[in-house]
């Protein structure tokens, strides 16, 4: 079911009543699987409709003098393109992240769908605001803190993320990135995080084999990046289970376990 993800995210937030729900189950929309590298949507270009992912990573970059950056990561249940509702036209490039399946909801239909119940029109308001909460957090992560938090705390945000839609079994989840995605994230040289990815392994903090990153000492590795997951404005009923048994500080020794 295309919207399956999304209600998921949306329930996590807010709650839907099941009227709610079944207007989100019956969307019509056109579903679209997209390869490693291929563009959703250009810089520039207009959107008719919003993305609703339902499988894979879908990133929004944009080219900064020579190079590449990683604006945003959106997993499924995300809908990265939400703002086009009333900002027409794209600032940056929206791109798959590995192979990704997209359904795709007409803008009008979505408007009437808004105009026709407050309480999705408050969960999706609710939505873009928590978009740019996360992406006051990655300001923060590339201007304040060190390579090994920085890459460590978007571990750490990814794995948050995918549990709250059910894609995260026992602190394990699919990556299809590679070290150059990676780099492109944290404003690093991919020589840099190459060395930063070492030396979390060394630590035992992660396993990265082929697609799979494993989280192994999950608390200690968000005590390394610094992580709370505050600024993902998730509701008490949906708060991941590791994060309501502990509390930690953003002033602790951070690299005592590495």
């Amino acid at each position: 079911m295309p919207a399956q993800k999304l209600i998921e995210r949306l329930q996590a937030s807010i709650g839907l009543s099941e009227h709610d729900r079944s207007k989100l189950v019956n969307m019509p929309e056109t579903v679209k699987t997209f390869a490693d590298g291929e563009y959703v949507l250009r810089e520039g270009e207009r959107a008719f409709h919003c993305a609703v992912v339902m499988n894979g990573f879908l990133v929004g970059q944009k080219i900064v003098g020579t190079r590449n950056q990683i604006l945003s990561v959106y997993v499924p249940g995300d809908m990265p393109d939400l703002h086009t509702l009333h900002l027409l036209r794209m600032d940056h490039d929206l791109c798959s992240a590995g192979q990704s399946t997209i359904a795709f909801v007409q803008h009008d239909f979505l408007s009437d769908l808004l105009m026709n119940s407050p309480t999705l029109t408050r969960a999706f308001w609710r939505e873009t605001l928590v978009d740019a909460a996360v992406c006051r957090e990655w300001v923060a992560n590339l201007g304040s803190r060190d390579a090994l938090s920085r890459v460590a705390h978007v571990f750490c945000e990814l794995a948050t993320r995918l549990e709250v839609v059910g894609l995260l079994q026992e602190d394990q989840f699919r990556l299809p990135f590679n070290q150059q995605n990676l780099a492109d994230i944290c404003g690093l040289s991919t020589v840099h995080i190459n060395r930063t990815i070492q030396e979390l392994r060394r630590g035992g903090l992660i396993e990265w084999k082929g697609r799979v990153v494993t989280l192994c000492r999950r608390k200690e590795l968000e005590l390394v990046a610094e992580f709370l997951p505050d600024y993902l404005h998730l509701s008490e009923a949906k708060q991941p289970e590791s994060r309501m048994r502990h509390a930690h500080s953003k002033t602790g020794p951070k690299r005592a376990m590495l």
